[in-house]
């Protein structure tokens, strides 16, 4: 957010509720069991085995975190894939929510107590109303 709020950054925003959701992911906290460590399976295998095609171990990989637009690859799949950027991703899907998305409306009691609010903010901080519909056509997307 820039200019005091005036100026947003829709993509940058998607990117930061990606990580929010990562870091609240985290913040839950890891489940420690036998079976989340794989104790059994260690000890049929051995600690010098390779775990990573276990069952167990793509059940519980799979409940990790899954951010929409920060890739997980390896290095070489992602090079192989067009090294898609985070950014990127996040622009497509700022314009397709601007495009496609279709918002239930507000009632007309809650839209004119939120256009007479802004109205007020706009005047004390002596700022001319710019989208006084607040038409999310009017908004420009840099591409």
């Amino acid at each position: 957010m820039l200019e005091c709020g005036m100026v947003v950054d829709y993509s940058q925003l998607l990117l930061d509720s990606d990580m929010i959701d990562m870091i609240k992911f985290f913040l839950g906290g890891v489940e420690v069991s036998d079976e989340t460590l794989c104790v059994d399976e260690i000890r049929q295998k051995g600690y010098k085995s390779d775990f990573l095609m276990s069952p167990v171990t793509l059940k519980y990989m799979r409940a990790q975190s899954r951010p929409q637009f920060f890739e997980r690859m390896n290095r070489t799949t992602w090079i192989n894939a067009g090294k898609p950027d985070p950014y990127d991703l996040a622009r497509e899907k700022v314009k397709d929510i601007l495009v496609n998305h279709q918002p239930t409306p507000l009632s007309d009691s809650v839209a004119k107590d939120l256009r007479r609010f802004v109205t007020e903010v706009e005047k004390e901080w002596g700022v001319a109303p710019s989208n006084p519909d607040f038409n999310p056509a009017s908004l420009v997307i840099e591409t």
